[in-house]
Formats: structure tokens, C-alpha cells, sequence
């Protein structure tokens, strides 16, 4: 589906033409689904469900929690309409150079997460020890435990030092429905998305043989 011309990133000059300041409702919608709901379908959750099913339960919980966590990145930078540059200023130029204050804010500030981390503490041990335990070194650091399962665990167990990989992925997923909503009339979040994917877009024009939605049709 991301390969059509109609979709994200190849159409992403006629999408945004569509999100002018008075875009309805209805445009955010359709703009949502055809850049930003296909890509993590395509990218992120078609490949987490493909894992899920083998139900192996072998240790596959650490690269699911890691995709999840490069997940969980994308929204909070994408929530801002930031991008990451190394040794980038906070917010200079809507950038950042180092994840950690994004990533805490983010799970303090905004539900469902904030009901798991109502403290800076937590978000930040999460980040520590098992976000930058999956990305840096391919494990969870400080005792913490991998579960799975949608009733046998919470989503995080400070005491125990258990987080359940798939709640995890209901609260993204609880996240999104909420984002969606609001996207639909907030003018900051707008223009936010369109900083966000006018980025991505910039990148994905760099690929060699990248032709615009413009260019297919003119074939």
C-alpha cells in the first residue's frame, strides 16, 4: 500500500495541499490515514502482529518492546512536530539532539501513559533501564522482566520490575485513537504533523529512483 502513489510519501505534496488552515475534520482524516496510520501499519504493527502469532514466547517480547519504544519516539517527537539531529538544541529550530527529555515528558504528560507514570522518576527509569537497555544493548538492565499476556501482568510493575509488552502496545494504540480525535480540530498538533512529515518526506526524496506522486501520474 505505501508503494501506490496515492499514499505517503510519494503523495505527501498533494496531501498537504489538502491541509490548509480550514481543512475539515474530514481532510485531517483522510490525511491521517494515508500517511500516518499506513506507515505504522505497514512498518511497525504489521510486523509486531506477524511476531505476536507465532506465540513461541521464547524471548521475542525484546524486539517487540523495542520496536515499540522506537514507536513511542516517533509520537512524542511527531506530538511536537519536532525532529532528531545530533547535538541539536532543545527545541532550536523544532529539534532535539537527546531523547531523554522527550521520551519522559511524554509519558508523564500524556494518557494513557501518564497513568503509568505519574512521576518523572518512573519515566525516567523506564527510559534507563529499558528503553536504552533494548536500543543500546539488547537487554533490559536493572532486574527488569518482559511479560506478555492481557490480564496476567499490568502494563508496568514498578515493585516487581515486570513490564507487559502488550499492554504496552493497547496504550500506543489507546494513545493514537486519542491523538486522532484531537487532531482533527488542534491547530498546534496540525502543524506539528506537517512539520513531522514534511521531514520525513524531505529524507524519503533523498532515496535513489524516488519518484513523486506528480511524476507517476505524468507517466
Amino acid at each position: 500500500m505505501s508503494k501506490e502513489p496515492d499514499f505517503f510519501p510519494k503523495a505527501w505534496p498533494t496531501i498537504k495541499a489538502t491541509l490548509a488552515p480550514d481543512a475539515s475534520p474530514e481532510q485531517w482524516d483522510a490525511a491521517i490515514g494515508r500517511c500516518l496510520d499506513t506507515r505504522l501499519k505497514l512498518r511497525y504493527f504489521d510486523p509486531i502482529e506477524a511476531i505476536t502469532a507465532s506465540r513461541k514466547l521464547k524471548g521475542e517480547g525484546f524486539l517487540i518492546l523495542t520496536i515499540q519504544c522506537s514507536i513511542l519516539e516517533f509520537l512524542a517527537s511527531l506530538r511536537r512536530g519536532w525532529n532528531y539531529r545530533q547535538g541539536a538544541g532543545w527545541g532550536i529550530d523544532f529539534e532535539y539532539g537527546g531523547s531523554k527529555r522527550l521520551y519522559v515528558e511524554f509519558l508523564c504528560q500524556n494518557p494513557p501513559f501518564s497513568d503509568w507514570f505519574p512521576t518523572e522518576e518512573r519515566a525516567e527509569d523506564f527510559y534507563k533501564n529499558i528503553r536504552c537497555g533494548l536500543v543500546h544493548e539488547a537487554q533490559t538492565k536493572d532486574g527488569w522482566v518482559v511479560k506478555a499476556g492481557k490480564s496476567q501482568h499490568p502494563l508496568i510493575d514498578f515493585d516487581a520490575k515486570v513490564i507487559n509488552r502488550d499492554e504496552f502496545g493497547r496504550a500506543i494504540n489507546s494513545y493514537l485513537a486519542d491523538y486522532r480525535h484531537a487532531l482533527r480540530g488542534d491547530q498546534n498538533l496540525q502543524d506539528a504533523f506537517k512539520r513531522k512529515f514534511d521531514n520525513i518526506y524531505f529524507h524519503a526524496t533523498a532515496a535513489p529512483g524516488f519518484v513523486t506522486a506528480a511524476e507517476v501520474a505524468s507517466q
